[in-house]
């Protein structure tokens, strides 16, 4: 590799590093004072650097606001994938992606410190961003069918459902502190089992746990297993 190519590689890798820091500044400053409160002044200021310097990485407040929105959707689609690969029923699957969701949330405390304030995204940041989370909607409204129509969540209005959850998102940074007496990861297990509570099935949940308690032991799963494939094999 030529050096002058070398060296273009190294400048953009330490330009991603200082933007990175510029938004997790940001991020922190939102989520500590608002995004009203806080000005590019503030941010440069806590960074040691001036704020002529801050536009080398964003062209203003309202892109960093715009990240910060961004992230939060990011957590929520994976969110929503992670629940999708660890959940067996559809009611295992939400507990899941509301557990990882809200503790993911809690530990990017000002990506969702901001949502509360997207009238003031540009408009055409503003379109983007509905989109996007109009998209996380449908796919939590789908989880929430899966699960009624295996029978683990109760036949309950799947939007309603949805609806609820995310007015607890929005309304989390109201009160949230991650200095405060639990931890994000207590608080996310809290609330997840709060809103399961109202969801989830009792017949299914009964079904369940008749079902784990016949069920032998694992060793005697094995032996049961062995001697089912040796009778096969006898029978051909």
């Amino acid at each position: 590799m030529p050096p002058w190519k070398n060296h273009l590689q190294v400048n953009e890798s330490l330009q991603r590093l200082k933007r990175e820091a510029v938004l997790k500044e940001a991020r922190r400053a939102f989520g500590k004072r608002g995004y009203h409160n806080t000005s590019l002044d503030e941010i440069a200021s806590r960074l040691n650097v001036s704020k002529g310097t801050l536009y080398n990485y964003v062209k203003d407040k309202q892109e960093l606001l715009y990240e910060c929105h961004s992230l939060a959707l990011d957590i929520g689609e994976r969110a929503i994938d992670y629940g999708e690969e660890h959940g067996a029923s559809g009611a295992e699957v939400l507990r899941q992606a509301l557990l990882h969701n809200i503790t993911s949330l809690t530990e990017e405390f000002g990506a969702f410190a901001v949502l509360t304030e997207i009238d003031a995204l540009r408009p055409e940041d503003r379109a983007g961003i509905v989109k996007r989370r109009d998209g996380i909607e449908k796919r939590m409204v789908k989880l929430v069918l899966s699960g009624i129509k295996d029978g683990s969540l109760r036949r309950l209005d799947p939007k309603i459902v949805v609806m609820t959850y995310m007015g607890v998102i929005n309304w989390l940074p109201r009160w949230f502190s991650s200095e405060g007496r639990l931890t994000g990861e207590q608080i996310a297990q809290e609330i997840t089992d709060l809103l399961m509570a109202g969801c989830i099935n009792p017949a299914y949940v009964a079904s369940a746990a008749k079902v784990s308690a016949e069920a032998p032991p694992p060793g005697r799963r094995r032996t049961v297993a062995a001697a089912a494939t040796a009778k096969r094999r006898t029978a051909g």
